[in-house]
């Protein structure tokens, strides 16, 4: 299942022209090209609309934004969680001591206990 030869092609032809005959089919095509040509033309449109918005205002000026220390992509300063990787940006929380360790530290640094 998959590939579709000659024989299968011929014979699906040939069943569209029956059940629509050789007048029908020229219209049908042409109504399946206007609809492809308003789909790209649409598309067109929202991808203009999306290319014309600055990028200052959907994340910020250039000063409010820091980069992520596990993936190095670019993170609006004060963000929870990295958009490209997913991890936390927040200073993790020892669980044993309670005190709030750097970003990318495995141990804590107070008591040596694991970092979750």
């Amino acid at each position: 299942m998959g590939n579709v030869g000659a024989t299968e092609l011929i014979i699906i032809v040939l069943l569209i022209l029956v059940f629509f005959g050789s007048k029908k089919i020229p219209e049908l095509a042409q109504g399946l090209g206007k609809g492809i040509r308003e789909f790209r033309k649409a598309t067109k449109e929202i991808q203009e609309e999306a290319d014309a918005e600055p990028v200052a205002e959907i994340r910020g000026p250039k000063e409010q934004m820091t980069n992520c220390i596990y993936c190095n992509s670019r993170v609006a300063v004060g963000a929870r969680f990295c958009p490209s990787c997913g991890k936390s940006l927040e200073p993790p929380r020892c669980p044993k001591c309670g005190k709030m360790n750097p970003l990318g530290s495995k141990f804590c640094v107070e008591c040596g206990e694991k970092l979750t």
